[in-house]
C-alpha cells in the first residue's frame, strides 16, 4: 500500500503520476511493501498501462485508489452483473478485500516488472507452485522473510554477474 497524501510534497507527486498515467497511457514506479509477495518483491521497477474496466481479467494485477491510498493487488473475480461493474483483489500475500474496487478507483494494470534489467510479464494464472507459495507467505512470516532473503542473494548474484560481464568485455575490447 502506498500512501498518496503523507505530506504536501507526496500528495502533488502521487496526484503526478496519476495524471501521467492517465495522459500518456503508461506509468512507472518501485514497489514497495510486501503485499504481492511472491511475484512482485519491494524496490522492483514496475510498469503500469492505464486500463479500463471491461480490459481487467482476472488474475492482473492492478493499481487503485482508495481512501486516498494507492493499493497493487490481484483480480479474483470481477463482479459484471451488478449495477456497476466492479473488481474484487487480493494481495499476494495478504488478506482478501472486502469492498469493491469501482471503475473510478482503477488506475492502471501491471503490464511488466522489471527484474534484472528484463521485462517480466505477470503471469494471469496462478501455478500450483504460486499459490503454495502466497499461501505460505500470507500465514507464515518466515516464508515472507525467506522470499526476500532469497530476492536479495539473487540481486547480488545478479550484480557480480553483470560485473563480471562487463570486466570481461573491457577486456576483450581492450585488447584487440
Amino acid at each position: 500500500m502506498l500512501k498518496a497524501k503523507e505530506g504536501i510534497f507526496e500528495g502533488v507527486a502521487f496526484a503526478l503520476a496519476e495524471e501521467m498515467l492517465r495522459a500518456s497511457g503508461e506509468m512507472r514506479f518501485e514497489a514497495r511493501g510486501e503485499g504481492m509477495l511472491p511475484e512482485i518483491y519491494p524496490g522492483e521497477e514496475l510498469v503500469l498501462h492505464r486500463t479500463r474496466m471491461h480490459d481487467v481479467c482476472i488474475g492482473d494485477v492492478v493499481l487503485f485508489l482508495e481512501r486516498r491510498q494507492w493499493h497493487l493487488e490481484r483480480v479474483r473475480e470481477i463482479l459484471r452483473g451488478v449495477a456497476q461493474p466492479c473488481l474484487l483483489t487480493r494481495a499476494d500475500s495478504g488478506a482478501e478485500r472486502v469492498e469493491p474496487v469501482f471503475a473510478e478507483e482503477l488506475l492502471g494494470r501491471v503490464a511488466f516488472v522489471v527484474r534484472d534489467g528484463d521485462l517480466k510479464v505477470l503471469p494471469r494464472g496462478s501455478s500450483a507452485m504460486h499459490r503454495m507459495m502466497s499461501a505460505a507467505v500470507r500465514h507464515m512470516p518466515v516464508a515472507a522473510r525467506g522470499c526476500l532473503a532469497w530476492h536479495q542473494m539473487r540481486l547480488h548474484l545478479a550484480h557480480l554477474r553483470r560485473g563480471a560481464a562487463e570486466l570481461f568485455a573491457g577486456r576483450v575490447s581492450g585488447s584487440a
